[in-house]
């Protein structure tokens, strides 16, 4: 059993502990970066590594520079401490960090990663000349892309983007345009799936036998609670104004079965 310790307590942990490797969670503006720039500092004072050697990433541009403002900061606060207090080995690791803090991987993942593919181009197989796009780059890159392959699915669409197309869309009382609509769907099923691309293995489903009786099931179910509230003694009846959209699928159902096999996607 883990015993709880206290902020103050895991502060000094975070900054103290450099020889261990620590996961820290926490919510926004609780002090995460303050926490990580003063490991990064005691890791140099320590002499466990040169700055040059630290990799500190973060998600956006704006937070790494700003990461890095703050670290030089710190560390010319450190180098003059040490100066007063003539510490000669802390003030030398703080002048030769604060010569080759450029050389240190304060940056966004992206960046991290497009520096390390450029060190090993033949080994990534990439072109060294690549590029790192914008978000808004990458959006009309993506957009393009997805309508291309929309135009051929139309042609003959696979089974999943059959579905996808048939099921209805959620009305937007008082848009223009409906944000869940089967296009949009089908775009952001895309975006997702961008974001998960280490797939082990080609995508499969389970046989539709199951599926459908499944469905079978749930449809029997809705028919049924439709023909038990069809007759009620008071036509105010809560229970029988609230059940009325079963009603109608249930009559829809009725309708569906006598124009012969039931349409599972529809």
């Amino acid at each position: 059993m883990t015993t709880p310790i206290t902020d103050d307590e895991a502060r000094a942990l975070i900054a103290s502990a450099i020889d261990e490797t620590l996961i820290v969670e926490a919510a926004a503006g609780t002090g995460k970066t303050t926490a990580l720039i003063d490991r990064i500092v005691h890791v140099i004072e320590a002499g466990r590594a040169e700055v040059r050697d630290i990799v500190a990433v973060t998600f956006t541009e704006k937070a790494a520079g700003e990461l890095k403002l703050r670290l030089r900061e710190e560390i010319e606060q450190e180098r003059r401490r040490a100066a007063e207090s003539g510490d000669a080995a802390a003030l030398a690791a703080f002048e030769k960090a604060l010569g080759h803090l450029e050389e240190a991987h304060v940056s966004t993942i992206h960046t991290l990663c497009a520096d390390l593919l450029r060190e090993r181009p033949v080994e990534a197989r990439v072109d060294p000349m690549f590029v790192v796009l914008t978000e808004r780059q990458a959006d009309r890159v993506y957009d393009e892309v997805f309508r291309t392959w929309l135009h051929a699915q139309l042609l003959a669409p696979r089974e999943g983007v059959r579905r996808s197309l048939r099921r209805t869309a959620r009305r937007n009382f008082g848009r223009d345009v409906d944000e869940d609509g089967p296009v949009e769907r089908l775009r952001q099923a895309g975006r997702t799936l961008l974001q998960w691309r280490d797939h082990p293995a080609a995508w499969s489903r389970d046989a539709d036998s199951e599926r459908d009786r499944a469905i079978d099931a749930l449809l029997q179910a809705v028919e049924i609670v439709a023909a038990l509230s069809a007759r009620p003694a008071w036509r105010e009846d809560p229970v029988y104004k609230n059940l009325t959209a079963v009603r109608a699928l249930g009559a829809e159902i009725a309708r569906a079965r006598l124009e012969g096999p039931l349409d599972y996607d529809g």
